[in-house]
């Protein structure tokens, strides 16, 4: 059997990157990547700035005030995008499922019935890198057939801006640095596939 052509290929990466996008929206903890990064950026500044003025936010308030001040720095920045609201609320789940929010003495908000109304006070340290690699691993366990050929789809899932001054290379080099991170969680097979261990399965 021949090998597929550009155009069939493209497809069927398409189809399967929409594939993960719904898989994560599912699980609401679906972002489009530039959305991501401001929100990451905004829920910084926050968490930063309830320390300096000595306020005491949880995390159900903090969500709202993170999707506040998203919109407002995209807008100085001219970046159109609408679901704020949505957005926020589906970060700081995978956050959540991550482990990378704290409160008192660095201890990670348990996902849970409690969680929105817990004390934020801080983030762990690598969140970012944290958060996008829970997302990876939640695809991998979840869907249950990612293999090496997944990397583009993978990368387009997670990582796409609709820039096309970024090359899809330096996305596909961000998907296998996460995977790297996984080592000990994540197994790759013979057959190509990936998998999660089974002592290492948590989140949402």
């Amino acid at each position: 059997m021949s090998n597929p052509t550009p155009l069939v290929s493209g497809a069927l990466s398409t189809a399967r990157s929409l594939q993960m996008i719904n898989c994560l929206r599912d699980r609401f903890i679906y972002s489009e990547k530039r959305a991501r990064d401001i929100i990451f950026r905004s829920l910084e500044d926050i968490v930063r700035g309830s320390h300096t003025g000595g306020r005491y936010l949880i995390l159900s308030r903090v969500s709202r005030e993170v999707a506040m001040e998203a919109r407002r720095e995209a807008q100085r920045i001219g970046f159109e995008f609408s679901n704020w609201d949505t957005s926020s609320k589906a970060v700081i789940n995978a956050m959540l499922a991550a482990g990378v929010l704290l409160t008192d003495n660095d201890v990670r908000i348990p996902t849970g019935i409690a969680a929105m109304g817990t004390k934020i006070a801080g983030l762990k340290e690598g969140y970012r890198d944290l958060t996008e690699a829970y997302l990876l691993e939640f695809l991998i366990r979840t869907l249950g057939d990612v293999t090496t050929r997944d990397h583009k789809a993978l990368a387009h899932a997670l990582f796409r801006q609709f820039d096309r001054n970024i090359p899809m290379e330096d996305f596909e080099d961000r998907v296998a640095i996460l995977l790297g991170s996984l080592a000990g969680r994540v197994t790759l097979r013979e057959n190509g596939a990936y998998a999660v261990l089974t002592e290492a399965v948590s989140g949402l």
